[in-house]
């Protein structure tokens, strides 16, 4: 009795994993009404063309009859559409893993990546955290301060200026001050209005003076006079003690 194509086509389907030649074989033996492999009667009416049957290579010849032969050839284009499916649902399912796995190590990276990041913050934050008594000195020794008897004669009203200040690009303007501080001297001590004013002008113009020339000096020098100024300018606001 002949199996009908229907038949092979569902065989093929459930095992879609064996190998087409093996599928085309075996269902060639069935749709002939052949028990594929088995004994009793030799091969039951297929054909045996020896090794080489096959276009020249090792294997069973080829159908005899139109019929088979057509069967023959369903069977095969069914059994490689078959396998092609099997490989390109494994190739998808490869596909995915791979791309899941590669967000997986992106989102590791990112996490690892902010950590690092707040572990430093955290840290530097720990080791530049300042005492309220090493805020209130740095403040302290920012803020501009009296000038001393040495600085500044308060009988006299005499300024000693700093080495770099002496020099001669300076001397308009520090001769103006030497004069106001001489005339505060010789007021008591007290300064009115109008010259608190002129104080005031004369050392922000020293000052922007001495920041134009600011690449002639030493870092240490340039601080010292740059104090110098702001301390002068301070002890504007005081009388002679």
């Amino acid at each position: 009795m002949r199996m009908p194509v229907a038949a092979v086509v569902a065989m093929l389907l459930v095992v879609g994993a064996t190998p087409s030649w093996l599928f085309a074989q075996n269902a060639a033996f069935a749709v002939r009404g052949n028990n594929a492999f088995m004994g009793g009667g030799g091969l039951g009416g297929f054909p045996y063309g020896g090794f080489g049957g096959m276009g020249g290579g090792y294997g069973w010849g080829m159908p005899g009859t139109a019929q088979s032969a057509s069967e023959y050839g369903m069977a095969s284009m069914i059994a490689a559409s078959g396998y092609a499916n099997l490989q390109n649902s494994m190739a998808a399912q490869n596909y995915t893993a791979a791309r899941s796995q590669d967000i997986n190590n992106r989102v590791q990276w990112t996490n690892s990546y902010y950590q690092m990041r707040q572990a430093h913050r955290a840290y530097i934050a720990d080791h530049t955290r300042l005492s309220m008594d090493e805020i209130t000195k740095i403040a302290q020794d920012a803020a501009p301060k009296r000038m001393d008897a040495e600085q500044l004669d308060p009988h006299t009203g005499r300024v000693n200026w700093p080495i770099i200040l002496q020099d001669a690009k300076y001397i308009d303007i520090t001769d103006e001050l030497d004069n106001l501080y001489k005339a505060r001297a010789t007021s008591s001590g007290f300064i009115g209005a109008e010259s608190y004013r002129d104080i005031n002008k004369a050392t922000e113009k020293l000052m922007q003076s001495l920041k134009v020339n600011i690449d002639e000096y030493n870092a240490n020098d340039y601080e010292k006079a740059r104090h110098f100024i702001e301390n002068l300018r301070y002890e504007a606001k005081f009388p002679t003690s």
